[in-house]
């Protein structure tokens, strides 16, 4: 038997115990689970970055694999813990968006984590990711069924974000995240591309951001000199806006938020 798979996102940073000490608890409770940190670098508080980060990494996991994600600027608040399946995985995290992923799953199961047994006991005010989040993903990573956590819920919090939109013959999108790199990555997936136009190569297509206007698709990196701006369907399968070499989101001074626009010809 494989042993089970755990992953890990939050806005904790590294320079506290606090990613070490939910490590320990889930342990604790399944010491045979193998735990991946997606990040941690998430900003305080910013449960959209997050729920990105999850959005783009959770597919590349297999079947039963407990992602364990906590932003929760409403810990200790009455704001529900959740327990999701969706999409052959599994989902523990505060009910404030942060799963946004599986939850737009139409199978999505959603249920209110409740039961009080399976947390950590004294269960603090301010750190739920230790007393209650970790050992839920733990025990769910033991095999406990969804519905030993609580009832179902058909409420539960949706983020709120802009989707990409049809403009005048354009694809309008957004920048979503900004990698390591710099890249600015969109929310224009390589299906919405498709779709908006089926007969159209990426060669043909024109994006223009920040006032510069992107003549094709990039095939790869190396196909361009440095220095050179290009798009790029990267491997989260979206839109990405580079630098060849360099970081674009500083040369162009792009933020998450800030306008994309794909067409053919004049974007």
């Amino acid at each position: 038997m494989p042993r089970p798979l755990v992953t890990f996102t939050s806005d904790f940073g590294h320079d506290d115990w606090f990613v070490g000490v939910v490590h320990g608890v889930i342990h604790a409770v399944c010491p045979e689970a193998r735990v991946v940190d997606l990040t941690h670098d998430i900003p305080p508080g910013h449960i959209a970055r997050a729920a990105f980060v999850l959005e783009a990494s959770a597919r590349d996991f297999p079947p039963g694999t407990v992602h364990l994600a906590v932003v929760d600027p409403g810990v200790g608040t009455d704001r529900r813990p959740l327990a999701v399946r969706a999409r052959g995985q599994l989902f523990v995290g505060p009910d404030n968006g942060l799963l946004e992923w599986g939850l737009a799953d139409p199978g999505a199961e959603v249920h209110a984590v409740s039961e009080r047994r399976y947390f950590r006991q004294p269960v603090s005010r301010t750190f739920h990711a230790r007393d209650v989040f970790a050992p839920v993903a733990a025990h769910l990573a033991r095999g406990e069924t969804l519905g030993a956590f609580g009832a179902r819920v058909a409420d539960p919090v949706r983020l709120d974000r802009p989707r990409p939109r049809r403009v005048d013959g354009r694809l309008v999108g957004r920048v979503a995240f900004v990698d390591h790199f710099g890249n600015a990555i969109t929310d224009l997936t390589e299906q919405d591309l498709s779709d908006a136009f089926p007969l159209i190569p990426e060669t043909g297509l024109q994006v223009r951001v920040a006032g510069r206007l992107l003549r094709g698709l990039a095939r790869a990196y190396g196909d361009a000199q440095v220095g050179t701006l290009l798009a790029i369907v990267g491997s989260s399968g979206r839109l990405e806006i580079a630098q060849v070499g360099g970081d674009v989101a500083e040369r162009l001074g792009l933020g998450e938020g800030d306008e994309v626009a794909v067409g053919v010809g004049e974007a």
